[in-house]
């Protein structure tokens, strides 16, 4: 697969390594980027629909293998390469991450 550009986003909570597939135009997947932030999670994130369609297929087919699921939704959190948050669901994102 071709080798995507991430941005990074520097935090203060380093306990995961926490990467996050959005989309530019998901509301969801703002609220998740603005959680992330506004909790100095340290985290890396790409734009998903502005990749290249075949980096988006092979995307999909890696992110479905990896999470042992049927569909890929957005945001798709992955942490420590094992875990994995799809949807935003403050509640869950504030468990995980043991933010009161």
């Amino acid at each position: 697969m071709k080798e995507i550009e991430f941005i990074h986003v520097s935090g203060n909570n380093t306990r995961h390594q926490v990467t996050l597939y959005a989309l530019s135009t998901c509301g969801f997947c703002k609220r998740a980027l603005v959680f992330l932030k506004e909790n100095l999670i340290d985290f890396k994130y790409v734009f998903v629909d502005k990749l290249e369609k075949k980096v988006v297929g092979d995307l999909r087919e890696e992110l479905m293998k990896k999470s042992d699921s049927q569909h890929v939704a957005y945001p798709f959190l992955i942490s420590d390469d094992k875990k994995f948050l799809v949807g935003f669901d403050v509640e869950e994102y504030k468990a995980f991450f043991n933010i009161e």
